[in-house]
């Protein structure tokens, strides 16, 4: 009847452990949608892209999905084209609840506002538009849940910085295609440019077909300076980006030539004080992150001052002698840079120069103090004795390591047979041992018994390090009858033991007590880890699997786990974590698997404990 109810308990437990953790619920990916205007070969976006993926990947530790896509609004004019844009949008994403919308512009906001695209007053919305034309209005109508980020375009400083380094260079030509974002960006230059008028000449060379415009690019001459606001397409139509228009451009032009964009430099542009795309990107990312992280949206704020950076390309610096320019700060970044290894390591060189002086030094002192010492230890005796002396260490080193493994080793066997013995006792007071019940208690003691034996002459071979025969070993059994030799162990300090194998076969050609002696020590060490936890939170998970051909064996704790300082050695001889322990086990453990070509390894876990491992090749 005892054991009826006890069988009825256990399945029980396994039940409502089994059913607890199928409805814990999974954790809520978080969706992030990004909408921009115009297509995706502008490497613009590509900047922003990099820039906000940075940052946002930093910033927020969840998982999310991000969805991207692009409108491509320049080519679009017909209204009912739009709706019916903004309607598969809609649909796309009516089972979705978007936890973040980002736009980026320009005129893209008003647009999926008044086209009536739903997640625009639904989910939280970042919104990035670009500057206004003198006279346009830069606001819009936006609900509460909305972050307005107008990127304010002033090329101001920009100029400057260009006439600074050209103060002798009074003639300025403006290059600029002749599509619509073409025209925007030029616009916004010349807005600009009046505040210069009263110091240089200002050309303009736009609206033009390729060909005509690299047919006036080559006739200025070098003491003018040429400014590529933005290229996209020509008079004919024909598309391009904006590296491949600057690269076609400076390459035909005598004089020297800058952009206003971050996108122009590494394409035969100077480069100077420009709008960085990729740090817009980095900015956005931030506080996409702060926002779905839990910040209000009115309490996230824009660094706009990182929006402008100094950027130079250094072959084109060195090309008009400008490396050496005042108006270039030290904290620029510099692309094609040469590496110069005697400049940028000056200061370690001097240093290991000095190093090598000082130990030449060293060693001359150490030398001369070596012959003074050989002078004083020439007696034959003196050196006999500790030669004597260093082998007696020898031997006792060896005496203590088979001592220590013995010790380690037969703890388990012995314990279990002293608690077979007692329990045989306790039934025999209580006048309740029946025949089965002794029979069975000796059985354990015989097994135990021998199993103790088998560890001796199993410690002995691998001290002196013999080859045994090695059979077949099914782990599916082996795995399960280690654990229920270990059951009793775990009993006593109330550990639950969690098994996970694999219900594929999984045989390997091994030394059968061997592989339960490294199971067992990882048994025996995980027990010991969780000596300081409360009884709630000790459980040792035992898992299998197969992969590639070799099974893995682990058993894992819920201890504090290894110190990083000694995870490397924790296999060594007599490297311990613990006061008592003779740190033996697992060196042992390391020499069994390895003879058995197999791997060990110890690694710690996230959310605390150690996981211990071998892998062993299947047959």
């Amino acid at each position: 009847m005892l054991k009826l109810l006890y069988k009825i308990l256990i399945t029980t437990i396994l039940i409502l452990i089994t059913t607890s953790q199928s409805i814990l619920p999974e954790k809520k990916l978080k969706d992030v949608v990004i909408f921009f205007s115009y297509n995706a070969s502008l490497p613009a976006y590509q900047s922003i892209l990099e820039g906000f993926r940075n940052s946002f990947y930093k910033e927020l530790p969840e998982l999310y999905n991000l969805s991207i896509e692009y409108l491509d609004i320049g080519r679009i004019s017909d209204e009912h084209y739009l709706n019916h844009i903004v309607d598969i949008y809609n649909d796309k994403f009516k089972e979705t609840n978007i936890d973040l919308l980002i736009t980026f512009g320009p005129g893209l906001y008003p647009l999926l506002e008044k086209h009536g695209f739903k997640a625009i007053i639904a989910s939280p919305h970042i919104a990035v538009e670009f500057d206004k034309l003198s006279g346009e209005s830069n606001e819009y109508l936006r609900n509460q849940n909305t972050l307005d980020i107008i990127v304010k375009l002033n090329f101001n400083r920009t100029l400057r910085t260009i006439f600074e380094l050209f103060p002798n260079n009074k003639n300025v030509f403006v290059v600029s295609g002749a599509a619509p974002i073409d025209n925007y960006f030029n616009q916004l230059l010349k807005r600009d440019l009046k505040n210069f008028e009263a110091t240089h000449n200002f050309n303009f060379i736009s609206g033009y077909s390729l060909e005509s415009t690299l047919l006036m690019i080559d006739s200025i001459p070098p003491d003018g300076i040429v400014i590529i606001t933005s290229f996209m397409s020509d008079k004919k139509n024909i598309q391009f980006t904006n590296p491949e228009s600057m690269t076609l451009i400076t390459a035909h032009s005598n004089a020297p030539c800058f952009g206003i964009l971050n996108t122009s430099v590494r394409r035969g542009a100077i480069g100077g004080y420009i709008f960085n795309f990729y740090n817009l990107g980095n900015e956005v990312g931030i506080a996409a992150s702060e926002i779905l992280n839990g910040k209000p949206i009115n309490e996230v704020r824009i660094n706009e001052e990182r929006f402008y950076e100094h950027i130079y390309d250094w072959q084109q610096l060195k090309k008009w002698n400008l490396t050496e320019s005042v108006a270039i700060p030290s904290t620029s970044t510099f692309y094609n840079k040469e590496f110069n290894f005697l400049s940028e390591f000056k200061w370690y060189l001097i240093a290991v120069l000095l190093f090598f002086i000082f130990e030449s030094i060293l060693i001359a002192y150490l030398i001369i103090l070596n012959k003074r010492q050989k002078e004083v230890l020439k007696q034959k005796t003196e050196t006999e004795n500790l030669l004597l002396q260093l082998t007696r260490e020898d031997r006792l080193l060896r005496m203590v390591e088979l001592t220590a493994s013995l010790s380690h080793e037969l703890n388990q066997p012995l314990t279990a047979i002293l608690y077979s013995a007692q329990a045989g006792k306790r039934f025999l007071s209580s006048g309740k041992l029946d025949s089965d019940q002794a029979e069975e208690i000796f059985n354990n003691i015989i097994e135990d018994d021998k199993r103790a034996a088998s560890l001796i002459s199993n410690v002995r071979s691998l001290m002196k390090l013999e080859t045994r025969a090695s059979e077949k070993v099914d782990l599916n059994s082996l795995v399960p009858d280690t654990i229920q030799i270990f059951n009793s162990e775990a009993t006593e300090k109330n550990i639950k033991l969690k098994l996970n194998i694999i219900e594929e076969p999984a045989f390997v050609l091994a030394d059968k007590i061997q592989l339960q002696q490294v199971i067992l020590n990882f048994l025996s060490n995980a027990a010991i880890a969780m000596d300081n936890n409360e009884s709630t939170n000790k459980t040792i998970e035992i898992n299998q699997s197969i992969n590639n051909g070799s099974v893995i064996v682990s058993v894992r704790d819920h201890g504090p786990g290894i110190d990083e300082t000694i995870k490397d050695k924790i296999f060594k001889a007599f490297v311990t974590t613990r006061k008592s322990g003779f740190g033996i086990g697992l060196a042992v453990s390391k020499t069994i698997i390895e003879r058995h070509n197999g791997d060990i390894w110890v690694e710690n876990s996230k959310d605390g404990g150690a996981e211990f491992f071998f892998k062993l090749k299947t047959v």
